[in-house]
């Protein structure tokens, strides 16, 4: 491909680790991502807990 005055386009470079690391978005993205894992994984461990001390199954 060639641009409007006939030089050559040049590729397009994928930013570096440095560039994205400095990006707030990434990291609040990681963040959320980190906090639903913690979540999800907390509760999985009290429901197996629960179940193996009988809670769930007396009634």
């Amino acid at each position: 491909m060639s641009t409007d005055d006939g030089q050559p386009e040049e590729p397009a470079r994928r930013p570096s680790l440095r560039a994205v690391a400095g990006d707030r978005r990434v990291w609040a993205i990681l963040g959320i991502v980190a906090a639903v894992l913690v979540c999800c994984c907390s509760a999985a461990v009290g429901l197996v807990i629960s179940w193996s001390s009988g809670l769930l199954g007396a009634g």
